[in-house]
């Protein structure tokens, strides 16, 4: 005996979907969709690995450590400060990799710059160049080859690590809002010393009594 499926009652209407209520669940459904789905893994087949670093740009976030004694630099400032030398440094795409292979684990950053000089001036012309972005946030244009100077970071530039104990980024608040208002630090300076007397200057030979005349 095989079960009977339960009708529905004549007199139950089944809901009415309208044209309003369709497009709602489809933009929802859009929504939620674009939401998890990832374009890269989309595009990328199963299994595989998402893509790394292009080797230029490791090379040069290495390099930018190296050159500079510093570990922790954005690898995002690093890419913009590769993209402007690329535009505005003539032969940067031939001499990063020459300057790159002198690169050694744990080498300090005058010793880097020395192999540099001594193998040729243009590696070194680069590593100072490269130091210089990092330092001041801007990579210099030459107005002779129609490059103008591109700015790549502000807050982060080198510079401003050097006084940060006493100096902060200008145009940032220092120490809270209206800072100003409150009453100054205390100057330690120390107190004034009293002046030591000066000795009599000394003389020299037997001077004569007042009135005495010569004879």
């Amino acid at each position: 005996m095989q079960d009977s499926i339960p009708s529905i009652p004549s007199d139950v209407a089944p809901p009415r979907i309208t044209r309003r209520h369709a497009l709602i669940g489809l933009a929802a459904l859009l929504a939620q969709a674009g939401f998890w789905s990832n374009p890269l893994s989309a595009a990328m087949p199963s299994g595989a690995a998402a893509p790394s670093p292009a080797p230029g740009s490791m090379l040069f976030y290495t390099l930018s450590q190296a050159i500079t004694g510093h570990q922790d630099l954005r690898a995002e400032t690093a890419a913009r400060i590769e993209q402007a030398m690329r535009t505005n440094v003539p032969g940067f795409a031939e001499h990063l990799p020459a300057l790159g292979a002198l690169v050694k684990t744990g080498q300090p950053a005058k010793d880097l710059l020395a192999a540099a000089t001594a193998t040729d001036a243009s590696l070194r012309e680069l590593a100072l160049a490269i130091v210089a972005a990092w330092y001041t946030g801007t990579v210099a244009g030459n107005a002779a080859q129609g490059t103008k100077s591109i700015v790549v970071a502000y807050a982060e530039a080198l510079m401003y690590r050097t006084v940060a104990d006493g100096q902060v980024v200008p145009t940032y608040c220092n120490y809270g809002p209206l800072w100003w208002l409150k009453a100054p630090p205390p100057v330690l300076v120390s107190a004034p010393v009293a002046p030591k007397p000066a000795p009599a200057p000394a003389t020299t030979g037997t001077p004569e009594p007042k009135g005495k005349q010569a004879q």
